[in-house]
């Protein structure tokens, strides 16, 4: 079996909604970045990336940070994040 943890981004940092309330997130972390890195030295091999900014504004807002997070995945353990896509319905 592979977990996947997940970082999801509000306003830069780490969070989770309650009951997908934006109003009502819970920061975990003020750095992804570090965050990543942090399930990187746990073993993670693959990171679950979450822009809800993007998924409530239908476009990209969190790009330095999802940036960042890659810079910090590029390790020989952690391969590239494969992709993204956001879409407003």
């Amino acid at each position: 079996m592979i977990l996947y943890p997940a970082i999801d981004i509000k306003d830069g940092a780490c969070v989770r909604l309650e009951q997908g309330d934006m109003g009502r997130a819970t920061v975990f972390h003020d750095d992804p970045a570090a965050q990543a890195r942090a399930f990187a030295a746990l073993g993670f091999e693959y990171l679950h990336v979450v822009d809800l900014d993007a998924a409530f504004a239908g476009e990209p807002v969190n790009v330095a940070a999802v940036e960042r997070i890659i810079a910090a995945a590029k390790t020989p353990s952690v391969p590239p994040p494969c992709c993204a896509r956001i879409s407003a319905t």
